[in-house]
Protein backbone atom coordinates (compact mmCIF):
# COMPACT_ATOMS: atom_id res chain seq x y z
CA UNK A 1 0.00 0.00 0.00
CA UNK A 2 0.99 3.46 -0.79
CA UNK A 3 1.77 5.94 2.14
CA UNK A 4 0.99 9.34 1.50
CA UNK A 5 2.72 12.72 3.65
CA UNK A 6 0.73 15.95 3.36
CA UNK A 7 3.99 17.89 2.54
CA UNK A 8 4.54 20.17 -1.12
CA UNK A 9 7.29 21.73 -1.94
CA UNK A 10 7.12 24.80 -4.42
CA UNK A 11 10.17 25.60 -6.78
CA UNK A 12 10.65 28.35 -9.43
CA UNK A 13 9.89 25.23 -12.14
CA UNK A 14 8.02 22.57 -10.03
CA UNK A 15 5.63 21.89 -7.64
CA UNK A 16 6.38 18.77 -5.68
CA UNK A 17 3.32 16.99 -4.30
CA UNK A 18 2.81 13.70 -2.34
CA UNK A 19 2.44 10.37 -4.54
CA UNK A 20 -0.71 8.72 -3.79
CA UNK A 21 -2.12 5.60 -5.25
CA UNK A 22 -3.83 7.31 -7.93
CA UNK A 23 -0.73 8.26 -9.12
CA UNK A 24 0.64 4.79 -10.40
CA UNK A 25 -0.52 3.93 -13.79
CA UNK A 26 1.43 7.10 -14.80
CA UNK A 27 4.67 5.56 -13.13
CA UNK A 28 4.30 2.52 -14.59
CA UNK A 29 4.14 4.48 -17.96
CA UNK A 30 7.16 6.79 -17.45
CA UNK A 31 9.22 3.31 -15.89
CA UNK A 32 8.21 1.56 -19.16
CA UNK A 33 9.13 4.08 -21.62
CA UNK A 34 11.71 3.17 -24.07
CA UNK A 35 13.70 6.14 -24.01
CA UNK A 36 13.55 6.38 -19.96
CA UNK A 37 14.25 2.22 -20.54
CA UNK A 38 17.42 2.81 -22.91
CA UNK A 39 18.98 5.67 -20.67
CA UNK A 40 19.18 3.69 -17.89
CA UNK A 41 19.65 0.45 -19.26
CA UNK A 42 17.25 -1.45 -17.20
CA UNK A 43 14.70 -4.03 -19.06
CA UNK A 44 10.85 -3.31 -19.49
CA UNK A 45 9.08 -3.67 -16.05
CA UNK A 46 6.20 -5.94 -15.05
CA UNK A 47 3.32 -3.84 -13.12
CA UNK A 48 3.99 -5.80 -9.96
CA UNK A 49 7.24 -4.99 -9.83
CA UNK A 50 6.47 -0.85 -9.98
CA UNK A 51 4.19 -1.49 -7.45
CA UNK A 52 6.69 -3.07 -5.18
CA UNK A 53 8.95 -0.16 -5.50
CA UNK A 54 6.67 2.98 -5.06
CA UNK A 55 4.96 1.08 -1.94
CA UNK A 56 9.19 0.74 -0.38
CA UNK A 57 9.92 4.33 -1.09
CA UNK A 58 6.52 5.74 0.01
CA UNK A 59 6.79 3.40 3.00
CA UNK A 60 10.56 4.63 3.62
CA UNK A 61 10.86 8.12 2.87
CA UNK A 62 9.03 11.27 1.48
CA UNK A 63 7.71 9.89 -2.21
CA UNK A 64 6.83 13.55 -4.45
CA UNK A 65 4.99 13.25 -7.77
CA UNK A 66 6.92 16.39 -10.00
CA UNK A 67 4.82 18.81 -11.64
CA UNK A 68 6.02 21.37 -14.16
CA UNK A 69 4.71 24.43 -13.37
CA UNK A 70 6.18 26.83 -15.81
CA UNK A 71 3.90 25.44 -18.60
CA UNK A 72 0.81 26.52 -19.66
CA UNK A 73 -1.12 23.42 -18.39
CA UNK A 74 1.11 21.85 -15.27
CA UNK A 75 1.43 18.53 -15.77
CA UNK A 76 3.29 15.79 -13.70
CA UNK A 77 6.33 14.79 -15.74
CA UNK A 78 8.47 12.57 -12.99
CA UNK A 79 8.89 11.59 -8.83
CA UNK A 80 11.14 12.03 -6.49
CA UNK A 81 12.06 10.65 -2.99
CA UNK A 82 14.13 11.61 -0.22
CA UNK A 83 14.73 7.90 1.31
CA UNK A 84 15.40 7.51 4.55
CA UNK A 85 18.65 4.98 4.44
CA UNK A 86 20.71 3.30 7.44
CA UNK A 87 22.50 1.31 5.03
CA UNK A 88 25.85 3.10 6.98
CA UNK A 89 28.76 0.76 5.69
CA UNK A 90 27.29 0.62 2.34
CA UNK A 91 27.38 4.07 2.47
CA UNK A 92 30.82 4.64 4.07
CA UNK A 93 29.58 6.39 6.54
CA UNK A 94 31.53 5.88 9.91
CA UNK A 95 28.93 7.77 12.57
CA UNK A 96 25.74 5.70 12.88
CA UNK A 97 24.38 8.64 14.62
CA UNK A 98 24.14 10.48 11.61
CA UNK A 99 21.32 11.39 9.39
CA UNK A 100 21.48 9.83 6.06
CA UNK A 101 19.12 10.34 2.73
CA UNK A 102 18.95 9.21 -0.54
CA UNK A 103 17.10 10.66 -3.23
CA UNK A 104 16.18 8.07 -6.14
CA UNK A 105 15.14 10.54 -9.05
CA UNK A 106 13.12 10.01 -12.15
CA UNK A 107 12.14 12.71 -15.08
CA UNK A 108 9.33 10.34 -16.77
CA UNK A 109 8.52 12.49 -19.75
CA UNK A 110 11.81 12.35 -22.05
CA UNK A 111 10.73 15.83 -23.40
CA UNK A 112 11.47 17.44 -20.28
CA UNK A 113 14.79 16.15 -19.76
CA UNK A 114 18.05 18.83 -19.74
CA UNK A 115 15.37 21.71 -19.02
CA UNK A 116 16.24 22.21 -15.65
CA UNK A 117 13.04 20.15 -13.94
CA UNK A 118 14.96 17.56 -12.48
CA UNK A 119 17.32 19.78 -11.05
CA UNK A 120 14.95 21.92 -9.68
CA UNK A 121 13.05 19.39 -8.01
CA UNK A 122 16.14 18.15 -6.35
CA UNK A 123 16.62 21.55 -4.81
CA UNK A 124 13.91 21.40 -2.95
CA UNK A 125 14.12 18.24 -1.64
CA UNK A 126 17.48 19.15 -0.64
CA UNK A 127 16.58 22.34 0.80
CA UNK A 128 13.78 20.21 3.08
CA UNK A 129 15.86 17.57 3.91
CA UNK A 130 18.82 19.79 5.55
CA UNK A 131 16.41 22.96 6.48
CA UNK A 132 13.88 21.23 7.93
CA UNK A 133 14.91 17.48 8.86
CA UNK A 134 17.83 18.23 9.90
CA UNK A 135 20.11 15.60 7.41
CA UNK A 136 23.86 14.97 8.01
CA UNK A 137 24.29 13.92 3.84
CA UNK A 138 22.26 13.25 1.34
CA UNK A 139 23.45 10.68 -1.27
CA UNK A 140 22.57 9.97 -5.06
CA UNK A 141 23.40 6.02 -5.35
CA UNK A 142 23.66 4.13 -8.53
CA UNK A 143 24.48 6.23 -11.13
CA UNK A 144 25.78 4.66 -13.71
CA UNK A 145 28.87 5.97 -15.72
CA UNK A 146 27.30 6.25 -19.35
CA UNK A 147 24.54 8.40 -17.55
CA UNK A 148 26.92 12.04 -18.39
CA UNK A 149 23.83 14.03 -18.09
CA UNK A 150 23.03 12.91 -14.56
CA UNK A 151 26.51 13.15 -13.80
CA UNK A 152 26.52 16.94 -14.68
CA UNK A 153 23.59 17.64 -12.76
CA UNK A 154 24.63 15.98 -9.22
CA UNK A 155 28.12 17.86 -9.65
CA UNK A 156 26.72 21.25 -10.44
CA UNK A 157 24.17 20.78 -7.02
CA UNK A 158 27.46 20.29 -4.76
CA UNK A 159 27.79 16.82 -4.70
CA UNK A 160 30.71 14.38 -4.34
CA UNK A 161 31.46 11.07 -5.67
CA UNK A 162 32.34 8.99 -2.96
CA UNK A 163 32.28 5.35 -4.12
CA UNK A 164 33.05 4.03 -8.09
CA UNK A 165 32.49 0.26 -8.59
CA UNK A 166 34.19 -0.04 -12.08
CA UNK A 167 32.89 -2.21 -14.56
CA UNK A 168 30.03 -3.51 -12.76
CA UNK A 169 27.25 -3.00 -15.40
CA UNK A 170 27.53 -4.00 -19.36
CA UNK A 171 25.16 -1.78 -21.95
CA UNK A 172 25.28 -1.56 -25.72
CA UNK A 173 28.48 -3.26 -25.54
CA UNK A 174 30.74 -1.93 -23.22
CA UNK A 175 31.48 -2.21 -19.51
CA UNK A 176 30.64 1.07 -17.25
CA UNK A 177 31.00 1.98 -13.64
CA UNK A 178 28.30 2.55 -11.14
CA UNK A 179 29.18 5.64 -8.41
CA UNK A 180 27.61 6.96 -5.57
CA UNK A 181 27.36 10.48 -5.17
CA UNK A 182 27.28 12.78 -1.41
CA UNK A 183 26.49 15.87 -0.06
CA UNK A 184 27.43 16.54 3.47
CA UNK A 185 25.27 19.36 5.78
CA UNK A 186 28.58 21.42 5.58
CA UNK A 187 29.05 21.73 2.29
CA UNK A 188 25.20 22.47 1.72
CA UNK A 189 25.16 25.37 3.90
CA UNK A 190 28.23 26.65 3.03
CA UNK A 191 26.96 26.62 -0.91
CA UNK A 192 23.96 28.18 0.63
CA UNK A 193 25.55 31.05 2.33
CA UNK A 194 27.36 31.77 -0.35
CA UNK A 195 24.71 31.62 -2.91
CA UNK A 196 23.12 34.72 -0.51
CA UNK A 197 26.31 36.62 -0.24
CA UNK A 198 26.12 36.21 -4.08
CA UNK A 199 22.39 37.28 -4.94
CA UNK A 200 23.17 40.41 -1.53
CA UNK A 201 26.10 41.77 -3.43
CA UNK A 202 24.24 42.18 -7.12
Amino acid sequence: MIRTHDITLIGEKTRLRPFTENDLEIAFEWNNNPRVLEAEGEPEHTWEEVVEVYEYLSNNGFLFIIEATDIREPEPIGEICLLYDNDYERLGVEDKNELIYCIPTLIGKPEYWGKGYGKDAIKQVLKFAFEVLGADRVFATDIFSFNERSIRLFNSLGFDEVRRDKNRIYYKGGYYDIIDFCLTREKYFTRTKNQICKNTDR
